[in-house]
């Protein structure tokens, strides 16, 4: 298990390794054709796109690969956007397996499909055995998707990157990004000048860049419970390890681990993005939504009031002003490419934004208008 460099949030329960790239040396590192800051699903998944089409890239990860939103979120895998199917985003499911089969990841995909699940009795629907908020829960139906192990398929697709020619840098902070004239980074001491950037640093989009509209930067939280028994598993409805979230509000979402243990997850702290590294889940407003998500979990069955509740986690998270993510050209700089804030639909999203705009920059094919920086 690695260090948790940002422990002040917690250790979410996923495995993975101490490291995966290398550290920036002191002798000046060789110009790639594409830079891009930010080695979650969306930079690693880039990387590895470009490197397929024989593209030099280079990423540059202010920490460890995965240590932000990739390797802390849940891990469910869900279709399209936050706000529905989208353009050229319509089989990010199916894309995500293909890739995960072809380059042989160990991440533990299951692909059962996702319920979407709402507070109240609905005639004809199957009812889960819960009370939330006081309300009955409905299966109102079921979409498609899944879960998997997130921190293991970042860095997965970060290896596979590097097999394929790409350079992954750890611990290389991008102090400065400059647009305009000869674009390039300040990273440490040294200076670079690629043809192209893409920033893809999530709930951190507006640290790096100016844009034109805010982005709302947060963390948001979960908690997992000791491996319960099948049996426990079947009686709170959950047995069949098909994951869920609500499509109404009080907002929950779950899912089961291959060990038996179940994930929930609910609640944001917002934050300027500069000053989400600071926030302490073990205390103030992160503290209490968690207290108050271990005790919601503990009310929705008779079964889970005495499970043990070991890990309790926080992660970031960016949504755009109508949920619609970001995934287009700057419009001060053709060569300069954004991509983040999926809202929460971010594992195979993020991996189809990244071959997205591997496509743009190495086939020069045109990013959905959806994503515009222009808004």
């Amino acid at each position: 298990m690695m260090r948790d460099s940002r422990s002040q949030w917690g250790t979410p329960p996923w495995r993975r390794a101490t490291s995966v790239g290398m550290t920036m040396p002191h002798a000046k590192v060789s110009i790639p054709d594409v830079a891009i800051v930010g080695g979650g699903l969306t930079g690693v998944s880039t990387a590895y796109h470009l490197a397929k089409m024989g593209v030099r890239t280079a990423v540059f990860e202010a920490e460890l690969v995965g240590d932000g939103a990739s390797g802390r979120t849940g891990g469910l895998v869900l279709e399209g956007t936050a706000v529905g199917i989208l353009d050229q985003v319509d089989t990010c499911v199916p894309g995500l397996e293909r890739l995960v089969n072809d380059e042989n990841i160990d991440c533990d995909l299951k692909l059962p499909g996702c319920w979407e699940i709402e507070h109240r009795k609905k005639p004809g629907a199957r009812m889960l055995p819960w009370s939330d908020d006081g309300r009955a829960v409905a299966i109102a139906r079921t979409v498609p998707g899944g879960v998997v192990e997130p921190a293991a398929l970042t860095i997965g697709i970060a290896k596979s990157a590097i097999r394929l020619g790409s350079l992954i840098y750890e611990r290389a902070r991008v102090s400065r990004l400059d647009i305009n004239g000869e674009m390039f980074l300040e990273i440490g001491n040294q200076c670079i000048a690629p043809k192209y950037v893409v920033i893809a640093t999530n709930a951190w989009i507006d640290a790096k860049m100016s844009r034109g509209s805010s982005l709302h930067s947060s963390l948001t939280f979960a908690c997992a419970t000791e491996s319960l028994s099948d049996a426990t598993l079947k009686a709170v409805g959950l047995g069949e390890n098909i994951p869920f979230y609500t499509c109404d509000t009080p907002y929950l979402w779950g899912r089961t681990t291959s060990d038996g243990r179940l994930i929930f997850g609910s609640g944001l702290v917002f934050s300027d993005p500069t000053e989400i590294e600071t926030i302490n889940i073990r205390e103030g407003s992160a503290f209490q939504i968690g207290d108050r998500l271990q005790k919601r979990v503990r009310e929705l069955h008779p079964a889970l009031f005495d499970v043990r509740i070991d890990t309790f986690w926080g992660g970031p998270i960016a949504f755009t002003e109508n949920s619609v993510p970001l995934l287009g050209v700057h419009p001060d700089n053709e060569h300069l490419m954004v991509a983040g804030a999926y809202a929460g639909h971010g594992v195979a999203l993020s991996v189809r934004a990244g071959e997205l705009l591997a496509l743009a920059i190495g086939q020069n094919q045109k990013l959905p208008e959806w994503g515009s920086l222009a808004r």
